[in-house]
Protein backbone atom coordinates (compact mmCIF):
# COMPACT_ATOMS: atom_id res chain seq x y z
CA UNK A 1 0.00 0.00 0.00
CA UNK A 2 1.36 3.57 -0.97
CA UNK A 3 0.40 7.45 -0.36
CA UNK A 4 0.90 10.98 0.11
CA UNK A 5 -0.77 15.14 -0.79
CA UNK A 6 -0.17 18.06 -1.60
CA UNK A 7 -3.37 19.79 -1.25
CA UNK A 8 -4.05 22.81 0.06
CA UNK A 9 -8.04 24.48 0.81
CA UNK A 10 -10.23 26.65 2.57
CA UNK A 11 -7.61 29.17 3.69
CA UNK A 12 -9.25 31.80 5.74
CA UNK A 13 -7.42 34.97 4.11
CA UNK A 14 -7.14 38.38 6.04
CA UNK A 15 -5.84 41.67 4.08
CA UNK A 16 -4.98 45.00 5.16
CA UNK A 17 -1.14 46.65 4.89
CA UNK A 18 1.00 48.04 6.66
CA UNK A 19 4.13 50.63 6.69
CA UNK A 20 7.08 50.70 8.34
CA UNK A 21 6.74 51.30 12.27
CA UNK A 22 7.97 50.39 15.05
CA UNK A 23 7.12 49.02 18.33
CA UNK A 24 6.74 47.51 21.61
CA UNK A 25 9.09 46.41 24.51
CA UNK A 26 7.25 42.67 24.48
CA UNK A 27 8.48 39.71 22.86
CA UNK A 28 10.07 36.91 22.35
CA UNK A 29 12.44 35.19 20.02
CA UNK A 30 15.08 32.74 19.01
CA UNK A 31 18.28 33.03 17.25
CA UNK A 32 18.93 32.20 13.76
CA UNK A 33 21.42 28.88 13.87
CA UNK A 34 24.26 29.24 11.65
CA UNK A 35 24.83 25.31 12.01
CA UNK A 36 24.24 22.52 9.32
CA UNK A 37 22.76 21.00 11.13
CA UNK A 38 20.76 22.57 14.45
CA UNK A 39 21.12 20.76 17.71
CA UNK A 40 18.01 22.44 18.87
CA UNK A 41 14.85 21.02 18.29
CA UNK A 42 10.98 21.77 18.63
CA UNK A 43 8.46 20.15 20.88
CA UNK A 44 5.06 19.58 21.97
CA UNK A 45 4.29 18.44 25.15
CA UNK A 46 1.44 16.16 26.07
CA UNK A 47 0.25 17.84 29.84
CA UNK A 48 1.12 21.30 30.44
CA UNK A 49 4.78 22.39 32.10
CA UNK A 50 4.11 24.68 34.94
CA UNK A 51 6.18 27.63 34.82
CA UNK A 52 9.90 27.19 36.37
CA UNK A 53 13.09 28.72 36.94
CA UNK A 54 14.16 27.46 33.23
CA UNK A 55 10.76 28.05 32.06
CA UNK A 56 9.17 31.73 32.86
CA UNK A 57 6.28 31.19 30.44
CA UNK A 58 5.02 28.01 31.34
CA UNK A 59 4.47 25.51 28.92
CA UNK A 60 0.89 24.39 27.22
CA UNK A 61 0.33 21.26 25.87
CA UNK A 62 -0.97 23.23 22.55
CA UNK A 63 2.32 25.02 22.54
CA UNK A 64 5.84 24.39 20.32
CA UNK A 65 8.68 25.31 22.40
CA UNK A 66 12.16 25.46 21.42
CA UNK A 67 14.64 22.67 23.38
CA UNK A 68 18.53 21.91 23.51
CA UNK A 69 21.06 20.26 26.25
CA UNK A 70 21.63 23.40 28.55
CA UNK A 71 19.64 25.51 27.30
CA UNK A 72 16.25 27.80 28.60
CA UNK A 73 13.25 26.37 26.99
CA UNK A 74 11.65 28.94 24.16
CA UNK A 75 8.67 29.84 22.62
CA UNK A 76 8.06 28.89 19.25
CA UNK A 77 4.22 28.69 17.90
CA UNK A 78 2.19 29.16 21.46
CA UNK A 79 -1.81 29.78 21.66
CA UNK A 80 -1.50 33.54 21.25
CA UNK A 81 0.55 32.91 17.99
CA UNK A 82 -1.99 30.03 16.66
CA UNK A 83 -4.67 32.70 17.47
CA UNK A 84 -2.93 35.69 15.36
CA UNK A 85 -2.46 33.73 12.82
CA UNK A 86 -4.89 30.48 12.38
CA UNK A 87 -7.92 32.22 14.20
CA UNK A 88 -8.51 29.65 16.97
CA UNK A 89 -5.77 28.13 19.82
CA UNK A 90 -5.29 24.70 19.21
CA UNK A 91 -6.31 22.60 22.59
CA UNK A 92 -2.97 20.10 21.86
CA UNK A 93 -0.72 19.95 19.21
CA UNK A 94 -0.55 16.23 18.33
CA UNK A 95 1.93 16.23 15.59
CA UNK A 96 4.35 18.84 13.77
CA UNK A 97 6.93 18.64 10.97
CA UNK A 98 8.28 21.41 8.66
CA UNK A 99 6.52 21.37 5.01
CA UNK A 100 9.28 20.06 2.34
CA UNK A 101 10.55 23.06 0.10
CA UNK A 102 9.36 25.59 2.20
CA UNK A 103 11.29 28.68 3.30
CA UNK A 104 12.69 28.23 6.87
CA UNK A 105 10.94 30.56 9.36
CA UNK A 106 7.75 31.12 7.38
CA UNK A 107 4.32 30.94 8.18
CA UNK A 108 3.59 28.21 5.59
CA UNK A 109 6.34 26.29 6.82
CA UNK A 110 4.47 24.74 9.44
CA UNK A 111 2.26 21.71 9.54
CA UNK A 112 0.66 20.41 12.30
CA UNK A 113 -2.34 17.99 13.39
CA UNK A 114 -4.82 18.27 16.29
CA UNK A 115 -5.61 16.32 19.09
CA UNK A 116 -9.34 16.66 18.51
CA UNK A 117 -11.69 17.65 16.18
CA UNK A 118 -11.47 21.67 16.30
CA UNK A 119 -11.59 24.87 14.64
CA UNK A 120 -13.39 23.06 12.00
CA UNK A 121 -10.69 20.41 11.24
CA UNK A 122 -10.40 16.92 12.10
CA UNK A 123 -8.27 14.86 13.86
CA UNK A 124 -6.92 13.20 11.49
CA UNK A 125 -6.25 16.12 9.42
CA UNK A 126 -2.85 17.53 8.24
CA UNK A 127 -2.65 21.48 8.62
CA UNK A 128 -0.43 23.98 7.50
CA UNK A 129 -0.60 28.10 8.28
CA UNK A 130 -1.74 29.75 5.61
CA UNK A 131 0.28 33.12 3.98
CA UNK A 132 -1.91 35.67 5.11
CA UNK A 133 -3.91 34.23 7.57
CA UNK A 134 -6.07 31.17 8.35
CA UNK A 135 -5.11 27.66 8.77
CA UNK A 136 -5.21 25.56 5.52
CA UNK A 137 -5.40 21.94 4.92
CA UNK A 138 -2.69 20.07 3.37
CA UNK A 139 -3.83 16.03 3.58
CA UNK A 140 -7.15 15.33 4.90
CA UNK A 141 -8.18 12.46 7.07
CA UNK A 142 -10.39 11.09 4.36
CA UNK A 143 -7.91 11.25 1.99
CA UNK A 144 -5.01 9.22 4.71
CA UNK A 145 -7.53 6.82 5.36
CA UNK A 146 -8.83 6.28 1.79
CA UNK A 147 -5.08 5.40 1.23
CA UNK A 148 -4.79 3.08 4.02
CA UNK A 149 -7.46 1.04 2.59
CA UNK A 150 -9.95 1.97 5.49
CA UNK A 151 -12.23 4.60 3.43
CA UNK A 152 -14.93 6.52 5.91
CA UNK A 153 -12.36 4.93 8.81
CA UNK A 154 -12.17 7.57 11.69
CA UNK A 155 -8.42 7.77 12.09
CA UNK A 156 -6.04 10.30 14.67
CA UNK A 157 -2.68 11.46 13.25
CA UNK A 158 -0.48 11.92 16.15
CA UNK A 159 3.19 11.88 14.72
CA UNK A 160 4.08 13.06 11.72
CA UNK A 161 7.33 14.00 9.58
CA UNK A 162 8.84 13.93 6.03
CA UNK A 163 11.61 12.13 4.56
CA UNK A 164 14.48 12.85 2.56
CA UNK A 165 12.39 12.42 -0.84
CA UNK A 166 9.44 14.69 0.42
CA UNK A 167 6.86 11.79 1.66
CA UNK A 168 5.00 12.08 4.73
CA UNK A 169 6.03 9.82 7.43
CA UNK A 170 2.97 9.28 10.38
CA UNK A 171 1.73 7.22 13.06
CA UNK A 172 -1.79 6.63 14.18
CA UNK A 173 -2.90 7.77 17.81
CA UNK A 174 -4.95 4.44 18.27
CA UNK A 175 -5.14 0.80 16.70
CA UNK A 176 -7.40 0.85 13.20
CA UNK A 177 -7.57 -2.05 11.16
CA UNK A 178 -4.86 -4.44 10.72
CA UNK A 179 -2.75 -0.66 11.72
CA UNK A 180 -1.21 -0.04 14.87
CA UNK A 181 -0.84 2.67 16.76
CA UNK A 182 3.23 2.05 17.45
CA UNK A 183 3.53 1.30 13.48
CA UNK A 184 5.21 3.95 11.37
CA UNK A 185 3.80 4.56 8.13
CA UNK A 186 4.79 6.09 4.96
CA UNK A 187 1.90 7.88 2.57
CA UNK A 188 3.10 7.42 -0.94
CA UNK A 189 2.79 10.66 -3.23
CA UNK A 190 -0.07 11.38 -5.12
CA UNK A 191 -1.87 9.30 -2.65
CA UNK A 192 -1.47 6.23 -4.41
CA UNK A 193 -0.97 3.86 -0.90
CA UNK A 194 0.53 3.64 2.74
CA UNK A 195 3.57 1.45 3.11
CA UNK A 196 4.52 0.48 6.27
CA UNK A 197 7.80 2.02 7.43
CA UNK A 198 8.37 0.44 10.69
CA UNK A 199 5.96 -2.32 12.51
CA UNK A 200 5.43 -1.36 16.44
CA UNK A 201 7.23 -4.51 17.37
CA UNK A 202 10.38 -3.48 15.30
CA UNK A 203 10.18 0.03 16.68
CA UNK A 204 9.71 -1.73 20.33
CA UNK A 205 13.28 -3.67 19.56
CA UNK A 206 14.79 -0.91 18.31
CA UNK A 207 13.56 1.37 21.67
CA UNK A 208 14.92 -1.70 23.61
CA UNK A 209 18.66 -1.61 21.56
CA UNK A 210 19.32 1.98 22.34
CA UNK A 211 17.68 1.95 26.01
CA UNK A 212 18.34 -1.56 27.33
CA UNK A 213 14.81 -1.37 28.57
CA UNK A 214 11.94 -3.78 27.30
CA UNK A 215 8.92 -1.65 28.79
CA UNK A 216 6.35 -1.53 26.22
CA UNK A 217 6.32 1.52 24.33
CA UNK A 218 2.52 1.15 23.62
CA UNK A 219 2.64 4.20 21.20
CA UNK A 220 4.94 6.42 19.03
CA UNK A 221 4.03 9.98 19.46
CA UNK A 222 6.11 11.70 17.59
CA UNK A 223 8.39 11.58 14.28
CA UNK A 224 11.03 13.14 12.70
CA UNK A 225 13.55 12.28 9.82
CA UNK A 226 16.84 13.86 10.66
CA UNK A 227 19.75 13.80 8.69
CA UNK A 228 18.78 10.78 6.68
CA UNK A 229 17.44 9.14 10.24
CA UNK A 230 14.43 8.57 11.52
CA UNK A 231 13.62 9.64 15.22
CA UNK A 232 10.67 9.32 17.31
CA UNK A 233 9.29 9.83 20.77
CA UNK A 234 7.23 6.87 22.23
CA UNK A 235 4.69 6.70 25.15
CA UNK A 236 6.49 4.73 27.36
CA UNK A 237 7.69 4.28 29.41
CA UNK A 238 8.06 7.19 31.62
CA UNK A 239 11.73 7.03 32.14
CA UNK A 240 11.88 7.69 27.82
CA UNK A 241 8.65 9.04 27.07
CA UNK A 242 10.03 12.65 27.22
CA UNK A 243 13.25 11.19 25.29
CA UNK A 244 14.30 11.36 21.31
CA UNK A 245 14.90 8.26 20.36
CA UNK A 246 17.32 7.64 17.17
CA UNK A 247 15.58 4.45 15.14
CA UNK A 248 17.71 3.58 12.10
CA UNK A 249 21.62 2.84 11.68
CA UNK A 250 22.40 2.11 15.45
CA UNK A 251 19.63 3.07 17.60
CA UNK A 252 20.35 5.29 20.24
CA UNK A 253 18.77 8.25 22.66
CA UNK A 254 19.86 11.31 20.43
CA UNK A 255 18.08 13.50 23.12
CA UNK A 256 17.64 12.71 27.39
CA UNK A 257 14.38 13.69 28.72
CA UNK A 258 16.72 15.05 31.57
CA UNK A 259 18.72 17.00 29.53
CA UNK A 260 16.19 19.17 27.92
CA UNK A 261 14.69 21.28 30.51
CA UNK A 262 10.92 20.52 30.74
CA UNK A 263 10.92 18.01 33.93
CA UNK A 264 11.16 15.03 32.06
CA UNK A 265 7.55 15.98 30.32
CA UNK A 266 6.28 13.50 27.57
CA UNK A 267 6.49 14.61 24.37
CA UNK A 268 4.15 14.22 21.51
CA UNK A 269 5.06 16.33 18.55
CA UNK A 270 8.90 16.79 17.28
CA UNK A 271 10.18 18.72 14.78
CA UNK A 272 13.91 19.15 13.99
CA UNK A 273 14.97 22.97 13.02
CA UNK A 274 16.32 23.55 9.74
CA UNK A 275 18.55 26.88 9.20
CA UNK A 276 16.68 30.27 9.56
CA UNK A 277 13.74 28.45 11.62
CA UNK A 278 14.74 29.83 14.65
CA UNK A 279 13.32 33.96 13.47
CA UNK A 280 12.47 36.64 16.43
CA UNK A 281 9.72 35.00 18.39
CA UNK A 282 7.41 37.30 20.35
CA UNK A 283 5.26 35.90 23.50
CA UNK A 284 3.09 37.14 26.18
CA UNK A 285 2.28 35.14 29.68
CA UNK A 286 -1.80 35.51 28.62
CA UNK A 287 -3.55 34.87 25.72
CA UNK A 288 -6.96 36.48 27.31
CA UNK A 289 -7.18 39.19 29.25
CA UNK A 290 -9.00 41.97 30.75
CA UNK A 291 -7.91 45.93 29.59
CA UNK A 292 -5.56 47.11 32.14
CA UNK A 293 -4.02 43.43 33.05
CA UNK A 294 -0.15 42.82 33.69
CA UNK A 295 1.37 40.14 31.37
CA UNK A 296 4.64 38.89 31.37
CA UNK A 297 7.15 39.95 28.26
CA UNK A 298 9.44 37.21 27.24
CA UNK A 299 12.21 38.09 24.79
CA UNK A 300 14.99 36.40 23.07
CA UNK A 301 16.79 37.68 19.40
CA UNK A 302 19.80 37.93 18.54
CA UNK A 303 22.30 39.18 21.31
CA UNK A 304 22.87 43.13 21.20
CA UNK A 305 20.59 43.39 18.63
CA UNK A 306 17.33 45.92 18.60
CA UNK A 307 13.83 45.40 17.87
CA UNK A 308 10.68 47.36 17.94
CA UNK A 309 6.65 45.84 18.46
CA UNK A 310 4.02 46.43 16.32
CA UNK A 311 0.56 46.76 18.66
CA UNK A 312 -2.41 47.12 17.54
CA UNK A 313 -6.11 46.09 18.20
CA UNK A 314 -7.55 45.38 14.55
CA UNK A 315 -5.82 42.33 12.96
CA UNK A 316 -4.80 42.74 9.56
CA UNK A 317 -1.96 41.36 6.94
CA UNK A 318 0.57 43.40 4.92
CA UNK A 319 2.95 40.84 2.39
CA UNK A 320 6.57 40.76 4.07
CA UNK A 321 7.93 38.15 2.04
CA UNK A 322 10.92 40.21 0.85
CA UNK A 323 12.72 39.97 4.34
CA UNK A 324 13.96 37.32 6.58
CA UNK A 325 11.32 35.97 9.27
CA UNK A 326 7.39 35.28 9.88
CA UNK A 327 6.79 36.49 6.19
CA UNK A 328 3.84 38.80 6.70
CA UNK A 329 2.77 41.84 9.71
CA UNK A 330 -0.75 41.00 11.11
CA UNK A 331 -2.10 44.16 12.20
CA UNK A 332 -4.04 46.61 10.12
CA UNK A 333 -1.87 49.65 9.34
CA UNK A 334 -5.14 52.03 10.03
CA UNK A 335 -5.29 50.78 13.19
CA UNK A 336 -6.29 53.71 15.27
CA UNK A 337 -4.21 52.92 18.21
CA UNK A 338 -1.20 52.25 15.84
CA UNK A 339 -1.68 55.19 14.23
CA UNK A 340 -1.24 57.19 16.80
CA UNK A 341 2.08 55.59 18.34
CA UNK A 342 3.47 56.16 15.24
CA UNK A 343 2.08 59.47 15.21
CA UNK A 344 3.47 60.72 19.09
CA UNK A 345 7.08 58.39 18.03
CA UNK A 346 6.04 56.28 21.02
CA UNK A 347 6.20 52.76 19.89
CA UNK A 348 8.77 50.79 21.66
CA UNK A 349 11.55 49.49 20.89
CA UNK A 350 14.86 47.67 22.95
CA UNK A 351 18.03 45.58 23.19
CA UNK A 352 18.74 42.47 23.45
CA UNK A 353 20.73 41.50 26.13
CA UNK A 354 24.02 39.79 25.92
CA UNK A 355 22.60 36.40 25.94
CA UNK A 356 19.94 37.73 23.42
CA UNK A 357 17.17 38.00 25.93
CA UNK A 358 14.70 40.67 26.80
CA UNK A 359 12.01 40.02 29.44
CA UNK A 360 9.54 42.88 31.43
CA UNK A 361 5.99 43.08 33.02
CA UNK A 362 3.82 45.26 31.19
CA UNK A 363 -0.02 46.25 31.60
CA UNK A 364 -2.80 46.08 28.52
CA UNK A 365 -4.46 49.60 27.73
CA UNK A 366 -7.24 50.19 30.03
CA UNK A 367 -8.93 52.30 26.72
CA UNK A 368 -10.35 51.78 23.39
CA UNK A 369 -6.72 50.35 21.50
CA UNK A 370 -8.84 47.12 21.55
CA UNK A 371 -9.95 46.37 17.78
CA UNK A 372 -11.31 43.35 16.26
CA UNK A 373 -9.14 39.65 15.84
CA UNK A 374 -9.16 36.97 13.07
CA UNK A 375 -11.68 35.46 14.73
CA UNK A 376 -14.19 38.61 14.95
CA UNK A 377 -12.50 38.60 19.11
CA UNK A 378 -12.02 41.95 20.20
CA UNK A 379 -8.38 42.27 21.49
CA UNK A 380 -4.58 43.28 20.94
CA UNK A 381 -1.97 42.08 18.29
CA UNK A 382 1.66 42.36 18.62
CA UNK A 383 4.34 41.75 16.50
CA UNK A 384 8.18 42.27 16.46
CA UNK A 385 10.70 43.60 14.21
CA UNK A 386 14.53 42.75 14.44
CA UNK A 387 16.62 44.61 12.87
CA UNK A 388 20.16 44.29 11.17
CA UNK A 389 19.09 42.02 9.14
CA UNK A 390 14.98 42.78 9.22
CA UNK A 391 13.09 39.70 10.31
CA UNK A 392 9.80 39.61 11.72
CA UNK A 393 8.29 37.47 14.09
CA UNK A 394 5.15 35.66 14.46
CA UNK A 395 2.23 37.78 15.37
CA UNK A 396 0.59 37.41 18.73
CA UNK A 397 -3.38 38.22 19.88
CA UNK A 398 -4.06 38.87 23.10
CA UNK A 399 -8.29 38.18 23.49
CA UNK A 400 -10.14 40.94 25.45
CA UNK A 401 -12.33 39.20 28.31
Amino acid sequence: MNHESNRVSGAVTRTSSVRGLRSLFVLCSLSLSAAAQSSRIVVSTTDDVPASAGIPFGVKDGDLVVVERGAPVSPYLADGHFMATCGFVPGDIDAFAHRPGSAAGRAESNVFSLLSNEGGFLDGDILVIAHGGGASLLVSELDIATAMGLSGANIDVDALAYDDQGRMLFSLADNVGSFLDGDILRLEPNLAGVTLVLSESQAQARFTQATGLTDAILDVQALEWAGGRLWCAVQSPSRHDGSVIALQGIPQVVYDENDLGLGGAEIDALGELRPGDEIPVFHLSKQQALAGDSVHVEARGKPGGVAFVFMAGNAGFVNFSRFAGFGGLYVDRFDPWLMALRATHASPAFHFDGAGAHATNWNLPTGAEFGVGPAGEFGWSFQMLELAPLRLSAPFRVQKL
